[in-house]
């Protein structure tokens, strides 16, 4: 097995992910999210982005947003909710910027990205909680924000996949089965951790099995030993009546067995699924590498899930 060669020149620098020291690394990540932000570059024509919180639903507690819009997008348009990665402990709003720019100009539809908060200081429900809100508010909002209320999708990369699947779970039991599409990015599904993958890359760059195992115990908290299907969604046993699901695996990543096994129990249950599976890379490369051949591929299949699901009116 071999990374790509363009995508191998990313990883002499790899980001910051210490799970040992979860201050110093949030620190040195805004150090970095500074310098990315100042030298940003023009938005894309026709492309626009705000600041939003929603109001309060679950647990009195709102929720801060971004919403990203094109002007390519029918209206009214379909919408994303988004759930940024950071292995439950890391992340906000800044940290999946240009990948929701890409998915709202590509995907012709409204992308609303969600601050959930973050454990350890806030472990599950906590992240599910604000992604409800969000959800509720989306939804309560759809003749003001000109969204179609038939075309509603939740998607999120690696934690943030745990967070979106988890909710079109709960989405589903609580609510019924009008969710249109989820889009699950190399995403963490099992707290188990411990499959092939999850041994195989126990030690790896950019991210490896052993952080996965500290992700889940920072995420579950006290509840480790009586684990929600919403936190962990392996954990279901019925996964019939699930949106259309997009799902992208990466070779060289820990995370890789859990999602491939989960797109196939959603097929086998019923539902719809496009499998994506991309040899040669690793965990986040799509926005880690930005710009290589291989990340512009999966970022335009990305975009072409919402394009299909969310982007045009049937």
């Amino acid at each position: 097995m071999a990374i790509d060669r363009e995508l191998a020149a990313f990883l002499s620098d790899p980001p910051p992910n210490d799970m040992d020291d979860i201050t110093t690394t949030r620190r040195l990540a805004a150090i970095l999210v500074e310098e990315e932000i100042a030298q940003r570059g023009s938005p894309l024509p026709g492309m626009s982005w705000h600041d939003e919180v929603t109001d309060a639903v679950l647990n009195n507690c709102q929720v801060p947003i971004r919403i990203y819009r094109s002007e390519a997008a029918t209206k009214p348009s379909g919408a994303l909710l988004f759930f940024h990665g950071g292995a439950f402990v890391f992340g906000g709003l800044e940290s999946e910027h240009e990948r929701c720019l890409r998915l709202a100009n590509r995907g012709e539809c409204m992308v609303v990205s969600v601050d959930y908060r973050l454990a350890p200081e806030n472990p599950f429900p906590a992240a599910i909680d604000d992604g409800a809100t969000a959800l509720n508010w989306l939804r309560r909002n759809t003749e003001f924000l000109n969204v179609d209320h038939q075309r509603i999708g939740v998607g999120g990369a690696s934690a943030g996949g745990a967070v979106a699947a988890g909710l079109a779970l709960r989405t589903r039991d609580s609510e019924g089965s009008w969710l249109r599409a989820q889009m699950l990015i190399y995403p963490a599904l099992d707290n188990q951790a411990e499959t092939t993958s999850i041994e195989q890359f126990y030690q790896h760059v950019p991210w490896d099995g052993e952080r996965t195992r500290k992700m889940w115990m920072a995420y579950l908290g006290d509840d480790s030993d009586n684990v929600s299907p919403y936190a962990s969604v392996t954990r279901a046993t019925c996964l019939a009546n699930l949106p259309p699901t997009y799902v992208m695996t990466t070779e060289e990543d820990p995370l890789r067995d859990e999602a491939i096994a989960y797109a196939q129990r959603l097929l086998l249950a019923g539902n719809t699924v496009e499998l994506h599976h991309f040899p040669r890379t690793f965990h986040g490369f799509d926005i880690i590498a930005p710009g290589t051949l291989l990340s512009e591929l999966a970022l335009e299949e990305q975009a072409g899930f919402l394009r299909r699901e969310l982007g045009r009116a049937t």
